[in-house]
């Protein structure tokens, strides 16, 4: 499990985020303070969103792919 600090600005970044997490099996959530939220879930999202700072967590050792998918989103691109 690793997390990466990530932001979604508007209702279109929202939408492209949960389309290009829902392209992998493992399991990601999204966590804002004490609130964590299914990453894949739009409805989650936008409870949540947008104009977020919010923390990615990954449950899954192989995520290299996952995280040249979500560049775009990432706040910090050195922990990649």
């Amino acid at each position: 499990m690793k997390r990466y600090p990530i932001r979604l600005g508007n209702v279109d970044e929202v939408t492209a985020f949960v389309k290009a997490v829902n392209q992998y099996d493992c399991d990601m959530d999204l966590c804002k303070g004490s609130v964590i939220i299914d990453a894949k879930s739009f409805l989650g999202l936008m409870t949540i969103c947008p104009d977020a700072d919010l923390e990615l967590i990954i449950h899954n050792n192989d995520h290299k792919e996952i995280l040249d998918t979500l560049s775009v989103f990432l706040l910090d691109q050195k922990t990649a």
